[in-house]
């Protein structure tokens, strides 16, 4: 069995019996290390998500509800007044309404998340590095075989309604996002973008689209190169 191949049946349930994964790791000592680690991270994962619930929570949930309709109503109250307040200014006056319409081009949904990057840092405490990354990119059909890099976090996330997998790095050019989208939802991205902060690069990669961005004149190029040679995807 090729390595991609029992990289992505493990990511895909780390806790297989399958007698071929298991004659596999056997067999090869940097497999077998690759399925301990694997079942491990994905242990603590495990771990960290059983959490027992409070006796009293349905009590609060409730409480909550019903003081989020209270306020709600409250909310919904004030807006009647305010329209029937302003209801005589508006009578008489013609004027032009410019309605901005929410943009539908994923490069502006990348550049507008990589502007609230704190918000992506992560809070677990866990060390994210290239196996949870892999981890994640299964999801795509798609490894990384080689470091990328000093990575500080990878989730998913939307953009617009996109699914992709947001990878933050550390650079010596400063932090730099990576989004992997589905080939088929990126075929509209153009080749580079950006605005007055920050400049991205996307570009195809078999089964994928990926974005990489940056500060404004930061240089792109390694990353991106770093990016082509070292993401594979299963057939």
């Amino acid at each position: 069995m090729d390595e991609l191949t029992f990289r992505r049946r493990v990511y895909e349930n780390p806790d297989t019996t399958d007698p071929e994964i298991l004659r596999a790791a056997a067999e090869d000592p940097a497999k077998r290390l690759f399925l301990k680690e694997t079942r491990q991270m994905n242990q603590r994962l495990k771990t960290a998500v059983n959490v027992d619930v409070p006796e009293n929570l349905a009590h609060r949930l409730i409480w909550q509800q019903s003081a989020q309709q209270y306020n709600q109503q409250r909310r919904k109250q004030r807006w009647y007044v305010g329209v029937a307040a302003s209801l005589a200014l508006l009578i008489g006056i013609t004027s032009s309404v410019w309605v901005m319409t929410p943009s539908d081009r994923l490069e502006d949904y990348a550049l507008a998340h990589v502007t609230h990057l704190e918000k992506e840092l992560p809070g677990s405490g866990y060390q994210t590095d290239l196996s949870l990354v892999n981890a994640k990119l299964a999801s795509f059909g798609a490894t990384l075989t080689d470091s990328i890099g000093d990575i500080e976090v990878a989730n998913f996330c939307h953009l617009q309604l996109t699914r992709s997998l947001h990878v933050i790095l550390n650079t010596p050019a400063g932090k730099m996002s990576v989004f992997v989208l589905p080939d088929d939802a990126g075929k509209e991205l153009p080749d580079s973008f950006g605005n007055d902060i920050y400049e991205g690069k996307s570009f195809g990669v078999q089964k994928a689209r990926i974005m990489v961005v940056g500060s404004k004149g930061a240089d792109l190029t390694p990353l991106t190169e770093k990016l082509k040679h070292s993401i594979q995807f299963s057939a």
